[in-house]
């Protein structure tokens, strides 16, 4: 448990059939990893609901295509890890019921034990594929669906395809949002930007420093005015710790 890695040092580890789930630490931040070097989730221990990641800043930001008076009460959230994203939203949104699908059941418990995710009426959890999940789900059952699904080898491939994308265009109400966190390679992606013009007539989108490429798609025309985002990037920017409107602005420059 004293092994020194340049994620800190190990202080749990369990294993599952997909392997190992290992939780590190330095004097500042917790680190969830797959067994590998790559940090699946991170948290400030001092300040545990500041978002670390300029990835999950990006996606948390989607925040400001609602309206204040119109936030969304039902959310879903497609891979858990650490459960930062499914954290933060909780807090934000006390009132909204949040549903976190998470494949793995070890990382469940270790999200709880280690990461501080809430056990709450408002969070349900559940352990399941999230292909799956969709396939179940009742269509319009979220205003703000999230997908941030990654296993210990890369990116949960279902998400390019067909079917998944059809699913979460029906999971969502008429004026939700969806979120999709890729790897900037999908930018090339030979048939992905015109499968989703199919479902979503909103695209907006971003690439982080890291290689990120976060998605913003909502199935209506929707009106992205600059003045009434910044607006409301003054009211979450005390909340979210951080400054949404720095994520925010890059989507609003790149629309397809």
């Amino acid at each position: 448990m004293n092994d020194l890695s340049p994620l800190g040092r190990e202080i749990h580890r369990r294993y599952d059939e997909w392997g190992p789930v290992v939780v590190m630490e330095d004097d500042n931040k917790r680190y969830l990893s797959f067994g590998t070097l790559d940090e699946q989730s991170c948290i400030a221990k001092k300040a545990p609901l500041q978002l670390q990641h300029e990835y999950t800043r990006s996606m948390a930001s989607v925040l400001l295509m609602f309206p204040l008076s119109a936030l969304p009460t039902r959310i879903t959230l497609l891979g858990v890890g650490g459960g930062s994203l499914a954290s933060v939203f909780h807090h934000l949104l006390p009132s909204a019921q949040l549903q976190a699908v998470e494949l793995r059941r070890a990382v469940l418990l270790v999200a709880q034990q280690y990461f501080g995710l809430p056990r709450s009426p408002q969070l349900m959890l559940h352990q399941a594929d999230a292909l799956t999940y969709l396939q179940h789900a009742t269509v319009n059952s979220c205003d703000l669906l999230i997908c941030d699904l990654y296993l210990a080898d890369g990116l949960y491939d279902a998400q390019l395809h067909a079917e998944f994308i059809q699913l979460c265009a029906q999971h969502i109400t008429s004026d939700g949002w969806l979120v999709l966190n890729l790897w900037k390679e999908h930018r090339q992606h030979p048939s992905l930007m015109t499968l989703l013009a199919t479902h979503f007539r909103t695209r907006l989108h971003a690439t982080t420093r890291d290689g990120n490429w976060i998605l913003w798609l909502n199935k209506s025309t929707s009106e992205c005015h600059h003045q009434d985002i910044r607006q409301r990037a003054k009211h979450w920017q005390i909340p979210l710790q951080f400054n949404p409107w720095a994520s925010a602005k890059g989507f609003l420059k790149h629309k397809s």
